[in-house]
């Protein structure tokens, strides 16, 4: 009886190492943005505190492979953002100002007005609020320069247009109460990384 060899298609033989090559970047890719999934999940239950560090974890990753950065900046920016949303939110108005400088992005342009007009907003003095809706005002323009559909980004260039203009009209009439007007929406809010 004649032994019979076995025969293998190359076909067959790329085909299962691409299968196996696609496997372990798979498996390496979620290991390598897990910490941006365990954001998103503490962001959801409401851990800001956590999801910050998890943001922060995600983004030195991120910074320390410029391969990652320049086929993905998205992902990179997504982190950026979502760190600078959660701070905002915390009230970590100066860390925001910040962190978003070094950035430049336009997300990060935008987080960085509602810091500044966050500060205006807390300031008694009118040269100080004046000086930082101005700063705000330079923000939201760079972030409307950077990304010109950004709703939000316009909205509140003009309401602060606005703002300025009467403070500058009438300096001595009387700020408005709630200036809660300049509440970012969804669309800025943290993206999800699936």
């Amino acid at each position: 009886m004649a032994s019979r060899a076995w025969f293998v298609s190359p076909k067959v033989v790329t085909i299962g190492v691409l299968g196996l090559l696609t496997g372990a970047l798979l498996i390496m890719a979620g290991r390598w943005f897990s910490p941006m999934v365990s954001a998103q999940q503490a962001m959801k239950d409401g851990r800001l505190q956590e999801a910050l560090l998890e943001y922060r974890n995600a983004e030195r990753r991120l910074a320390g492979s410029s391969i990652v950065r320049r086929l993905l900046p998205e992902v990179y920016d997504s982190a950026i953002s979502s760190e600078l949303a959660i701070m905002y939110s915390l009230k970590q108005y100066d860390e925001v100002i910040d962190k978003a400088g070094a950035s430049g992005s336009s997300a990060a342009r935008f987080w960085a007005g509602c810091a500044l007009f966050a500060k205006a907003d807390v300031d008694i003095s009118d040269k100080n609020r004046l000086n930082w809706m101005a700063q705000a005002q330079q923000e939201f323009r760079g972030a409307i320069d950077a990304e010109p559909d950004n709703f939000d980004a316009r909205f509140n260039y003009e309401l602060i247009a606005r703002l300025i203009a009467g403070m500058k009209k009438d300096p001595t009439i009387e700020r408005p109460k709630d200036l809660q007007m300049l509440v970012p929406s969804s669309a800025q809010a943290p993206k999800k990384v699936s």
